[in-house]
């Protein structure tokens, strides 16, 4: 039999891993008591406001603002807004918060410089636009989460090709450290046994040695060599508990200098020596 190909072998057309979380999507207001108490969006949340009838008032992060028909209203995580109106001519406005979960980041959207406000072109337009999304989201066909991430994504493709946000490169920079302390942490993890240096270490995620020790505790917390040593106590103990290897013999497979520093180290951070606690797992 001549050998065939598998189809994974064919060249790959395209490829995206997406993630999409919704807290609201629809229509607001339209009765004279509607007002939105002062609140603060999710973190890794964004909101967008448009206005279809009438006008409102917002203030978000302390300014005041006075939006008609038309108006749009991008609302980042961590920011402070409430709405009201007019209760003798209550408004009527189209809204959603949600994150695009894309390349390992919560929400892609907060990548993007938006404006805090925008007025739209075509309202009618808008509107037709987000009515797709909530007449999927009003669904009951068998393929319904299909239609709504399909209706949702299109939605966003049309805001974003009509607001054309550029990138922020001060979050994508942002976002470039945290990946650099992940990377910092598996590196770590994969030679806990070995001799690690600072120097090393930052040089193994393209860092110099100062900023390194710098961005390293601000994202978690600790100090390098802290964090290390955490790790190589964490796995002295599992060692300790499920293995008959002397205390020398973990003290040199955890990466510590000398049985008397592991020692010391292991009864300063757990306040027993590492024989009594292998005592008490037995």
């Amino acid at each position: 039999m001549p050998w065939l190909p598998y189809h994974h072998d064919w060249r790959l057309a395209y490829q995206t891993a997406l993630g999409l979380r919704v807290h609201w999507f629809g229509r607001y207001a339209g009765t004279p008591d509607w007002k939105v108490e002062p609140s603060r969006l999710a973190a890794d949340m964004i909101s967008f406001f448009f206005v279809e009838r009438n006008q409102c008032w917002v203030i978000v992060n302390g300014h005041r603002q006075t939006l008609k028909r038309g108006d749009f209203l991008v609302v980042r995580g961590g920011d402070e807004f409430s709405y009201g109106h007019d209760p003798a001519r209550p408004h009527v406005s189209l809204s959603a918060s949600l994150a695009l979960e894309q390349g390992g980041m919560a929400n892609a959207l907060l990548c993007r410089k938006f404006s805090r406000r925008y007025s739209w072109s075509n309202p009618d337009e808008y509107v037709a636009e987000f009515e797709k999304v909530m007449a999927a989201m009003a669904g009951t066909a068998p393929g319904r989460d299909l239609e709504i991430a399909g209706a949702l994504l299109q939605w966003l493709a049309y805001m974003m090709n009509h607001l054309r946000p550029v990138m922020d490169r001060a979050f994508i920079e942002e976002r470039s450290v945290v990946d650099k302390v992940l990377l910092a942490e598996t590196w770590a993890n994969a030679r806990l046994g070995g001799v690690i240096t600072l120097a090393e270490w930052a040089r193994a995620v393209g860092l110099n040695a100062v900023y390194f020790g710098r961005v390293f505790k601000r994202e978690t917390g600790l100090r390098p060599m802290e964090w290390l040593n955490q790790r190589r106590l964490q796995m002295a103990c599992q060692h300790l508990a499920s293995t008959s290897k002397t205390v020398s013999e973990i003290a040199e497979n955890c990466g510590f200098a000398s049985p008397f520093y592991f020692s010391r180290v292991f009864r300063r951070h757990f306040g027993q020596s590492p024989l009594t606690y292998r005592k008490t797992q037995l």
